[in-house]
């Protein structure tokens, strides 16, 4: 019975044990058995959930009575583990707030869990007050994949590859809509403008994602402008509309996998939400190398001894059938070799040789190497021997498997010629820019800047400066070697008229192959334009001749013998470019004279690129002569002697675009004959002489002739040196009125001139029509058949602009017997110091039913040449310099060497050891200073094998392109340039 008793006692004790952690309390008596003092039980909504999705708890908590405790109870909830999500108390509103905690009302306290990870997670539900302490759980179970407040569900995961690049379209194959569900912590679809955050990464195979068109805005096809659904994004926030969002992941040209990222935040939780779509990109060709590219990167390539560049770069790249990179060659951890180099046809020690290194990363030389691609991409170097000559490289690929190590047997090959020459000048070629060519003479530090963009000095002095370039090669093609000298020369007298009328010129010129003597069966040597003489200058044009280019000369007369013989100071050409010198008697272009009004800078060198520039320069009262300019330099050397290669060709004494034409008088009665002016002027008013001017009609019921041609043509006269203006003759016959106005419609240079005919009873000429200053004008009144009507009065009133006032001192009077009058127009403050007026003077009869206007136009006195320049205007100054100061940086080398940086013009001539261990900045040894707007080339070079140009850099550096060795510099301000090599 001792024993039973003691079991009994035992027993009731783990009772209460139990009732104790079921939600039982101690009432705090000294009895063994307390009955709970407070019950506390919790209910949830749902004993599993998945990832994100919410699970409502009810706790209610209870005297031991099974009365509802006193409100205001406090309830505390956690969760183990801690992480498994998230629990928040609901107050009776229904919001959730941000606490784990909450009183009770009536007895109950509601909370809300939202499940996180998976497994089971444990609730515990505690109370501890004066009424007692009681704790609770609940265990709930979670399992799924993903979160359930944000999903993705695509149409299809894997795309075709996107060969031709076809535009997104609904229902394309190249594309997979994907739609993004969102909700809340309470499972409540979101509605938010932004509400999730998009990613794709990486980009390359699918160009980003777009999203659905914004129906507010219109989609504009050229621009993309308002088409959301064609714009592609990496990365963007999207607007989520009834819990979902739309998107859209293209495919392009490229295969692999790319991963679409989303993130939201549930403000419920507050908590970020993140889920992940992976699309693959696949082909259904295998990768295999189909598509090769071979170029020469580097600049040209000269022999071993010649003293020029004697390596180049060569860039090759290995494509698969899609023109995607071919896969990295290796197999189990081991790479091999997937392309094979060779120069076709090449041996011995003097012919060129490849260089690069292999799969086992070994560096091999040799006629043909074998090489592999990195990421589809692979390089060698191609190093010149002492043989001069054209070869071909041969890239070869494997399109079995990829690998050229085990054999050949399918391959895919392509060739590139690569031109090693000796940098010895064979031919020039003259050419002209044709924008920002032109200089106005002097430069100063206050350039000003017109409305139509000319750049005017303050000072100018009446003469232009244009550029004028040679370029230079060698007989293969390369650029001459940088520095050889070029001389310039220029003709433009004896002539007519300066439209290129030589007086001492022909077709019949015969030079003596390899002697001084030039004869011509037609020439006049002695008498043509005052005849030639010692120091004179005699070109031929032999390229105008085929097979007499070497014959294209410039050179010094030293003696006249007679009409038809001369002689020069240099010999001429053998004419044997074929290896046998050629005769063709005399069937060559001359001319003789030498330079009158303009001259042009006697020498200039070449840069990296084989050009040299100099300058021709001329006076603003010969714009639009033709002159003759040649370029001279030294071939090779020939029978003892450099022969002489030479380029000449015409250029004009051009003026500042654009040109303007003034036509005199710009109203016409109908078929009658009548004369009228033509001038031409360059942008500045500089007249512009020996300028064709064309001429057609517009709008003509009838006939129209100028000079005698009928309909369009050139007028019979050019315009002449000093006034820039011509005269035509303009009869129209048989012109009816009709509903288009009848015109006739002179155009030269860029610039238009208009004359209207009237069908009025009185026509009203104005002669000039336009002008610069005030002068006299004169008035020719006519009935509509071209009659003279004398005794009529004209009047005349001016309105001035811009500060001008301009008035008729003395007025136009009564028209005499020719129908004329005249009227001097005067002018004050038309112009000005740093402006211009302007205005108009109209003319008219006394009943007012003919009328002719008059235009005038001032200048800006401080852009007129005269010296010294008006009080109040500018003064000039020597153009302002910039100093250029270039480094090298080299990072590691390879090997033994040099780099090199040159200018153009000349300036920088840098030579920097390389390092063994590689270079910081190392500044050049020179530096130099040019005038402000000029622009320098920069070439970089390197003797340093495998060295790759990467950019200019310099933190003043404006170089353009930055990526190139060869690349330009403006000098507008102190520039510092890094040359930068990998």
């Amino acid at each position: 019975m001792k024993f039973a008793a003691i079991l009994k006692s035992l027993l009731l004790l783990t009772a209460a044990s139990l009732l104790t952690a079921c939600g039982g309390g101690s009432s705090g008596g000294d009895s063994i058995f307390q009955p709970p003092a407070i019950r506390i039980t919790a209910t949830p909504s749902a004993s599993s959930a998945a990832p994100g999705q919410p699970v409502e708890v009810q706790v209610r908590v209870t005297n031991a009575n099974g009365s509802a405790i006193a409100d205001g109870t406090a309830v505390n909830a956690t969760l183990s583990p801690s992480n498994a999500g998230t629990i928040r108390y609901v107050p009776p509103t229904g919001a959730t707030s941000e606490a784990a905690s909450g009183p009770t009302s009536g007895g109950v306290v509601n909370f809300r869990y939202t499940a996180g990870g998976s497994g089971n997670v444990t609730l515990t539900f505690s109370t501890s007050g004066s009424a007692g302490t009681a704790t609770t759980n609940v265990t709930i179970a979670v399992s799924g994949s993903g979160d359930h407040r944000l999903q993705i569900a695509a149409t299809r995961t894997e795309l075709p590859v996107n060969v031709y690049a076809v535009l997104p379209f609904m229902g394309s194959p190249y594309m997979a809509e994907v739609t993004v569900t969102v909700r809340d912590g309470n499972g409540q679809p979101v509605n938010k403008e932004d509400g999730i955050q998009v990613s794709l990464n990486p980009v390359d195979n699918t160009g980003g994602f777009s999203t659905l068109d914004d129906p507010e805005t219109e989609c504009d096809m050229e621009t993309l402008e308002g088409c959301e659904f064609l714009i592609r994004m990496g990365q963007a926030p999207v607007d989520v509309v009834a819990g979902k969002a739309t998107l859209f992941v293209h495919s392009l040209q490229s295969t692999g996998s790319t991963t679409l990222t989303v993130t939201t935040l549930d403000e419920v939780t507050n908590q970020t939400i993140t889920a992940t779509q992976v699309f693959t990109i696949v082909a259904a060709t295998p990768p295999l190398p189909t598509q090769l590219a071979l170029d020469l990167v580097s600049g040209p390539i000269y022999a071993q001894g010649s003293g020029g560049n004697s390596s180049g770069l060569l860039d090759i790249h290995v494509r698969d059938a899609l023109g995607q990179p071919v896969p990295e060659p290796e197999a189990a951890g081991t790479a091999y070799n997937n392309y094979r180099l060779e120069i076709v046809g090449a041996s011995g020690a003097n012919a060129p040789r490849l260089n690069g290194v292999n799969a086992a990363g070994t560096s091999v030389s040799g006629q043909a190497i074998n090489l592999r691609t990195t990421a589809g991409v692979g390089a060698a170097n191609f190093i010149a021997g002492s043989d001069v000559g054209s070869y071909v490289v041969r890239l070869t690929a494997d399109r079995a498997d990829n690998n050229v190590d085990n054999g050949i047997s399918d391959p895919v090959t392509v060739e590139r010629s690569v031109a090693v020459s000796d940098g010895r000048l064979f031919d020039l070629e003259i050419t002209q820019p044709i924008v920002n060519a032109l200089t106005i003479n002097p430069h100063g530090e206050d350039i000003e800047v017109n409305d139509d963009g000319i750049a005017i000095p303050p000072s100018p002095d009446a003469t232009y400066s244009v550029t004028v370039a040679v370029i230079a090669t060698d007989r293969l093609g390369n650029p001459v070697l940088p520095g050889t000298q070029i001389r310039f020369g220029m003709i433009d007298e004896p002539q007519e008229t300066g439209v290129g009328d030589y007086y001492i010129a022909g077709g019949d010129g015969d030079p003596q192959e390899g002697g001084t003597l030039f004869t011509a069966a037609g020439g006049r040597f002695l008498t043509a334009g005052g005849g030639a003489g010692p120091g004179d200058t005699l070109v031929v044009m032999g390229e105008e001749v085929i097979g007499n280019q070497d014959l294209e000369s410039a050179r010094v007369v030293t003696q006249v013998h007679s009409q038809t013989s001369l002689s020069v100071d240099y010999r001429f050409n053998h004419n044997d470019t074929t290896g046998q010198s050629v005769n063709y008697q005399g069937v060559l272009p001359y001319i003789i004279g030498r330079s009158a009004d303009g001259n042009i800078t006697a020498t200039a060198t070449t840069n990296e690129m084989g050009v040299a520039v100099t300058k021709m320069n001329y006076p603003v009262s010969k714009l639009g002569k033709l002159a003759v300019v040649w370029a001279q330099g030294d071939g090779p050397v020939v029978a003892g002697q450099p022969k002489k290669v030479t380029d000449v060709e015409f250029a004009y004494f051009a003026g500042v675009a654009p040109a303007q034409m003034v036509v005199s008088p710009s109203v016409l009665p109908a078929n009658t004959t009548r004369d009228v002016t033509i001038c031409i002027y360059d942008a500045l008013s500089a007249p512009m002489g020996g300028i064709p001017v064309n001429f057609a009609f517009q709008n003509l019921a009838g006939s129209g002739w100028v000079d005698d041609v009928a309909g369009a043509g050139t007028v019979e006269n050019v315009t002449s040196f000093g006034s820039g203006c011509t005269t035509a003759t303009v009869r129209t016959q048989g012109v009816l009125e009709g509903d288009n106005e009848p015109e006739l419609i002179f155009s030269a240079v860029g610039a238009e001139g208009t004359v209207t005919f009237s069908f009025q009873p009185m026509v009203l000429m104005a002669n000039p029509t336009a002008m610069r200053s005030g002068g006299l004008v004169t008035l020719t009144l006519v009935n509509n058949n071209g009659v003279p009507l004398p005794g009529h009065q004209i009047v005349g009133s001016c309105e001035g602009q811009s500060g001008a006032t301009i008035w008729l001192n003395p007025g136009p009077g009564v028209t005499n017997a020719s129908g004329q009058t005249t009227a001097t127009i005067r002018v004050d403050n038309l112009d000005q110091i740093g402006g211009a007026g302007s205005g108009s003077c109209t003319f008219e009869t006394a009943d007012g039913s003919a009328s002719a206007v008059v235009t005038l136009q001032g200048e800006d006195l401080c852009t007129i040449y005269v010296s010294p320049l008006p009080a109040g205007c500018p003064s000039t100054g020597p153009n302002p310099q910039h100093a250029l100061s270039v480094s090298v940086s080299s990072g590691a080398t390879m090997g033994a060497g040099a780099y090199m940086v040159s200018s153009s013009p000349a300036g920088i001539s840098c030579t920097v050891p390389a390092s063994p261990t590689g270079n910081a900045a190392v500044n050049c040894p020179t530096s130099a200073s040019f005038d402000e707007g000029t622009t320098v080339t920069l070439v970089a070079d390197s003797t340093v094998a495998g060295a790759v140009f990467s950019s200019w850099a310099g933190s003043s550096c404006n170089a353009t392109p930055t990526n190139q060795p060869i690349t330009t510099v403006q000098m507008n301000q102190a520039r510092n340039c890094i040359a930068v090599w990998q």
